[in-house]
């Protein structure tokens, strides 16, 4: 016997809809929308997507998961730094020049904030 599981159903339907976006990536880009337009948009949306992740984690088993919940929000900071990244040098192919990935946390903060992830 089955049980429906409206949680289960939800989280099945995010993975599958992330899994697409991975498997497909700049194929799903509409003809005639600017590259880097549609990436930094996409990456924003990721960026909130692993924001809530940390906070559904809690809320989903009922206590607290402060370990989950910084590992998203770093996810989600480090997503915003690549797509600032992007932008900033408008090529992507080495969008950062030291072979690095991180921005310094108040640039990294400030562009949270900006997509209201962060106080």
């Amino acid at each position: 016997m089955t049980v429906e599981n409206t949680g289960v159903a939800l989280a099945k339907q995010a993975t599958d809809a992330l899994r697409r976006l991975d498997d497909q990536g700049p194929t799903l880009r509409p003809d005639g929308v600017d590259h880097f337009t549609w990436s930094a948009d996409v990456l924003d949306e990721l960026a909130r997507l692993a924001e809530t992740i940390g906070r559904a984690v809690e809320r989903v088993s009922g206590e607290s998961a402060p370990g989950a919940e910084s590992h998203a929000q770093a996810l989600a900071t480090a997503i915003v730094a690549h797509r600032n990244s992007l932008l900033r040098h408008g090529g992507g192919h080495h969008p950062f020049r030291d072979g690095g990935d991180r921005m310094p946390e108040v640039t990294a903060e400030r562009a949270l904030a900006e997509l209201h992830l962060v106080g």
